[in-house]
């Protein structure tokens, strides 16, 4: 026994920072730094509680009050239309027709003279958009199978509802 206490008194000694124990205290100390910060950002979560409360309640009403942007369509002309003026567009959404409307026309509108229509088939619906001056004609037509294919068909389902758009003020003035 006497022989193996020399020989480790031989043996040159690790440097502190090669030990086991230095670099447990050092993640020890690393852990706690870290979680001041975490702490810290905690105090600015909870004061940002009431912006983000905000921000979600908006999000929200834009999924029950949707605008054009979180639709996307693809508008193209009517199959047999003499005129060239229908477009159609078809989409699967619960969108109803007077909160998309005017965004619809200011975008996919090129001339006043163009009739678009919006086939809904997620309400089962047919929205005819057409201009009569300063104001967006909003017609709401139930759905008639495949009528988007056909101009002879477009148009063909029950009258829903009517409304006319202002342009300007996006006035909505329910006619039917």
């Amino acid at each position: 026994m006497k022989q193996n206490k020399k020989a480790t008194k031989g043996k040159a000694k690790k440097t502190f920072y090669k030990k086991w124990w230095f670099w447990l205290i050092i993640v020890i100390l690393l852990g706690l730094g870290l979680g001041k910060d975490g702490e810290s950002n905690r105090m600015i979560d909870k004061n940002d509680i009431a912006s983000q409360s905000t921000v979600q309640a908006a999000k929200e009403s834009e999924k029950t009050n949707p605008s054009e942007s979180d639709i996307e369509y693809s508008v193209r002309n009517v199959h047999n239309d003499v005129t060239g003026n229908w477009r159609v567009a078809v989409v699967y959404d619960s969108a109803q027709a007077t909160d998309i409307a005017l965004d619809y026309y200011n975008k996919y509108f090129e001339s006043d003279s163009e009739i678009h229509a919006i086939v809904n088939l997620y309400l089962k619906t047919t929205t005819k958009i057409s201009v009569l001056g300063n104001i967006l004609d909003v017609t709401i037509y139930e759905y008639v199978d495949k009528e988007e294919h056909d101009a002879k068909a477009l148009f063909s389902g029950m009258l829903l509802k009517e409304y006319f758009i202002d342009k300007d003020t996006g006035e909505i003035e329910e006619i039917q």
